[in-house]
């Protein structure tokens, strides 16, 4: 038997954290157990967390952004080894459709990912596929580590903007995932960054990571256009608004999650060729490269954690990640 924490959504708005013995079950030859250091909040859990996400409903163990020691490897495993720091692709593929033959892991139907319709990771310990795994210097402290996932998404969505696109960019939102984008949007080479974001040290933040200009809503001139747009928060107005802030020619790409259907100005987006894209998750590459990001410090987290808390008190932690104050809460796992 061995001695497992886990964190569990029992119910809408209810947060609880457990303790079980369980029996340690045998892996297969192509399998890895795992112990969570950290574990991210992600504004998809809080949707989770409120019956608002498409996928996942309470009760549930959430869970999809960890940093990670490996304990023990099956058989067959050979890309890492006992000790390593990891971290997690979060979807689990089939690994027969063709999306995944083709490596596109992210656009296997229907998606199983960890947290949603997968087991979550917010657990002590947990059995993964090893191909699931991606191995990090230990130069990189852990709680910078646990960015990677965030960080993924981030590369994956400016990868899908063509470069002629990158010249002249809005990013619409400032949150995680917005400052990550906007990080990404600086290393891979774009020329000028804007940012909308309602919240004044949200603001400070992209100027530091690489915004040329950050503004309130509404204080973006009427007739200002941008080669490529990426929306971040997915809602019925910033939809809207991308898809009309964009150049004849240009990129729209939505990042963000929306809850339902959305409108689009289609007459002029079909006129003059404005290209509305999505960015869905990562691909494995897209975790190489933030690694590498990390690692020298071209992606920088330092004001980016808002807080961290204990796993014994992950009620709390969520709570504060729910306010808009807040950037990134981590929940700690004891070693």
């Amino acid at each position: 038997m061995s001695k497992v924490t886990n964190i569990l959504f029992s119910a809408v708005g209810q947060v609880k954290t457990e303790c079980h013995d369980l029996p340690v079950t045998p892996l297969s030859a192509t399998e890895v157990r795992i112990a969570p250091v950290y574990l991210g909040i992600c504004g998809s859990d809080l949707h989770v967390l409120a019956d608002g996400h498409p996928f996942a409903k309470p009760p549930i163990v959430p869970g999809h952004e960890i940093a990670a020691v490996v304990t023990e490897i099956g058989s067959a495993v050979t890309n890492v080894a006992v000790g390593d720091h990891v971290v997690v692709d979060p979807i689990m593929a089939c690994m027969e459709c063709r999306a995944c033959k083709a490596g596109r892991f992210n656009l296997c139907e229907p998606p199983q990912v960890a947290g949603f319709r997968a087991p979550g990771f917010a657990r002590s310990s947990h059995v993964v596929p090893a191909r699931n795994l991606h191995i990090a210097p230990k130069s990189i402290p852990m709680d910078v580590l646990a960015f990677a996932e965030p960080a993924a998404c981030a590369r994956h969505c400016v990868n899908r903007m063509p470069q002629d696109a990158r010249e002249i960019v809005l990013v619409i939102g400032a949150g995680t995932i917005g400052l990550s984008v906007v990080q990404a949007l600086r290393i891979m080479g774009a020329d000028k960054i804007t940012v909308i974001e309602p919240d004044a040290k949200k603001r400070e933040l992209a100027l530091k990571y690489g915004a040329y200009r950050a503004l309130a809503p509404g204080e973006l001139a009427d007739d200002e256009r941008f080669t490529g747009v990426i929306d971040v928060v997915a809602s019925a107005a910033t939809i809207m608004d991308a898809c009309t802030k964009v150049m004849a020619g240009g990129t729209v790409i939505c990042m963000g999650v929306p809850n339902g259907a959305r409108e689009i100005p289609l007459p002029s987006m079909q006129r003059f060729e404005r290209d509305l894209l999505s960015s869905g998750m990562y691909v494995p590459e897209d975790f190489e490269v933030v690694i590498g990001w990390l690692a020298d410090g071209r992606f920088d987290t330092s004001d980016l954690v808002t807080d961290i808390f204990p796993v014994s008190d992950a009620a709390s932690a969520y709570s504060r990640a729910k306010e808009s104050q807040s950037i990134k809460v981590l929940i700690e796992f004891t070693q």
